[in-house]
């Protein structure tokens, strides 16, 4: 059984060498969404005291990532709940990522978590009902939605 024809064995060659070249820098680089210029990426304290803010690259480390299907992540923050950074799911990233530093660029905005919200999540973790009852006010935090992410080696 003859698997290639003569003729067309060299451009069929150059095509399989050309497809691993392109697939293996693509994953050495870790990038997710678009490509990300980190010569002005700002850290986290940068980015909350200028949110909202538009086209924006923040650098991190990442804190926690999404189990199910890698579609968010928190970047430490410093202020113990981290930087909530998502992407409607327009990409995915590995799901062992955490500890890892990351470049995300995107946008920010501020987000507002209701009381209703706040005190479910509260019956959810198993809080007690004093609580859960002093939960009285919205949080409002900085959120960042992102249309790149590029994880460091």
């Amino acid at each position: 059984m003859k698997f290639y024809n003569q003729k067309n064995s060299p451009a069929a060659i150059t095509l399989i060498v050309l497809t691993f070249i392109f697939s293996c820098q693509f994953q050495k680089k870790n990038i997710f969404g678009v490509e990300i210029d980190k010569t002005s990426a700002v850290d986290i304290p940068t980015l909350i005291s200028q949110s909202p803010s538009k086209d924006i690259t923040v650098k991190g480390k990442i804190l926690k990532v999404c189990k199910g299907e890698g579609c968010w992540f928190r970047l430490e923050s410093g202020n113990g709940n981290g930087l909530y950074v998502d992407w409607d799911k327009k990409f995915f990233v590995p799901r062992d990522i955490e500890g890892k530093n990351v470049f995300v660029h995107g946008y920010s905005y501020l987000d507002t978590t209701t009381v209703d919200e706040l005190r479910q999540e509260g019956r959810d973790n198993g809080w007690t009902q004093d609580s859960i009852h002093n939960i009285i006010e919205p949080k409002i935090e900085v959120s960042f939605k992102a249309d790149g992410v590029e994880i460091e080696e």
